[in-house]
């Protein structure tokens, strides 16, 4: 048993190493000497792309240096530039310093002499202080004397005024006594003059107003007189201007009956005027219709030649219309001839760049499709080979079932791998059969519409791949 799982486990071992064998292969290691040269140029151009980028990395490089050398020149200039002011600001300083010395040393000189003066000010301030005061002593006893006797002045004066205005008041009295009686007896005579000036008044007015009423009455007797006077003067000259107006109306009447027989003779008079008239008339209607017709044919010839006129107008607009509009069909057509020109060499330049373009496509999409098919039939080879080996291990082996089951998990986990790169091979070949249908669509359908026969188009030798993709773009459709 023991030498058994020991040669399994030598199996194992060797399975292992095809493994990562298989998996150290790259695609050139299947490839036809054919294959090899046509991916040998695309290699090459890989190669000359990347030593163009690394030329170009180094150049950054070298810029990048010489940058960092003129920075670091400019760092070291800056330094010196800042230990030299750092030399001058120590210098200025130190003179700072000094001079703040000297200016304390002003200044306790200046204190000293403001203390010495000081004190002599006080002194001196204390000695007028001291005469000042005995001068206000001196003063203000002065002031007092001065004003008690003010005050003994003030209280005479105030005695004598009492006893004056006493004398003033009692002759004040006296006299006023005497004004009233005097303004009582003037006002008793006032009234007495004033009601006998009233009576008077009175009787006066009263006679007045008797005087004026009958004045009034007087006055509108004399009105009444007069309005009837006035009355029966207008109704008489009423009556006179009625009687004139009857008579003249009826000598009007008289007057209109006589212009009326006259007018009726009249009228007979003109009947036979009229007919004379007529008569007249009937004899000069056929000259006048011949002239009117000579005058309507005239008006017809008149019209007519207007709108001769107006057509001839008309005629000539027209024409300088049609004399523009041919001009500029003519600069389109020869615009369109320029553009026809122009659509047929692209039409040339596309068809000829189609068909390289086109073949192109389909080699690298068959290099492609070859590539996967072999690594397809490689993995189904090697999932075969690992299929057989895996049933030799477990004949040869004669494991447990809880063995087998977790060999047969692993196998599960492994074919699940295989089978996910299997589809993404399959989709990547399904994307790129749908990149080269739309491709192709697309420069078939570029072609039409460039006027290319669709005879020609089929006999170039391209036909699509038959998938199971729909027909919406792709990442190699290009639009037109």
């Amino acid at each position: 048993m023991g030498a058994k799982k020991k040669g399994g486990k030598k199996g194992k071992g060797k399975k292992g190493k095809k493994e990562e064998v298989k998996q150290e292969e790259t695609e050139y290691d299947n490839m036809d000497l054919e294959m090899l040269q046509e991916v040998v140029p695309m290699l090459k151009q890989q190669l000359e792309k990347s030593m163009l980028d690394r030329n170009y990395v180094q150049l950054e490089r070298d810029t990048i240096q010489t940058f960092y050398d003129i920075t670091h020149q400019e760092v070291k200039t800056m330094e010196l530039k800042t230990s030299a002011k750092d030399r001058e600001m120590e210098l200025m300083e130190d003179n700072h310093r000094v001079e703040v010395r000297v200016y304390v040393q002003k200044v306790k000189h200046l204190e000293y002499e403001h203390q010495n003066n000081l004190k002599s000010i006080t002194m001196d301030g204390e000695q007028l202080l001291g005469g000042e005061g005995d001068l206000h002593g001196n003063r203000s006893s002065e002031l007092h004397r001065a004003k008690k006797d003010i005050k003994s002045e003030v209280e005479e004066r105030y005695l004598l005024n009492a006893e004056e205005i006493a004398q003033v008041k009692k002759a004040h009295g006296k006299t006023l006594t005497k004004m009233r009686e005097g303004f009582e007896v003037s006002l008793s005579e006032l009234r007495a003059r004033c009601d006998a000036r009233l009576a008077s008044l009175e009787d006066d007015l009263e006679l007045r107003r008797k005087v004026d009423i009958h004045e009034i009455e007087e006055r509108k007797n004399l009105h009444i007189n007069d309005l009837m006077k006035n009355h029966e003067k207008a109704f008489g000259q009423m009556k006179a201007y009625y009687n004139d107006i009857t008579n003249d109306n009826l000598k009007l009447i008289r007057s209109l009956k006589d212009e009326l027989v006259e007018m009726k003779k009249k009228a007979v008079a003109n009947q036979k005027l009229m007919l004379d008239i007529s008569h007249e008339n009937k004899r000069l209607s056929e000259p006048l219709t011949v002239a009117l017709t000579d005058v309507a044919e005239l008006h017809a010839h008149l019209r007519g030649q207007e709108k001769d006129r107006m057509s001839l107008t008309n005629a000539k607009a027209r024409l300088r219309v049609i004399d523009e509009q041919l001009s500029e069909v003519r600069d389109s057509h020869k615009e369109l001839e320029v553009d026809f020109a122009r659509v047929v060499e692209e039409r040339d330049q596309l068809y000829d760049t189609f068909e390289g373009a086109v073949r192109a496509i389909q080699q690298k999409s068959d290099f492609r499709n070859l590539a996967l098919e072999q690594r397809m039939s490689s993995v189904e080879e090697s999932i075969e080979r690992a299929g057989v080996q895996l049933t030799q291990i477990v004949t040869a082996a004669k494991l447990d079932p809880p063995e087998v089951d977790r060999v047969m998990t692993g196998l599960e986990e492994v074919l699940t791998a295989k089978n996910g790169a299997i589809s993404d091979l399959q989709y990547a070949f399904v994307r790129t059969a749908k990149g080269y249908n739309d491709s192709l669509r697309t420069y078939t359908a570029k072609l039409k519409a460039c006027g290319v026969p669709a005879e020609d188009i089929a006999s170039m030798g391209f036909a699509p791949y038959t998938t199971s993709t729909s027909l919406g773009p792709a990442g190699l459709v290009v639009r037109c």
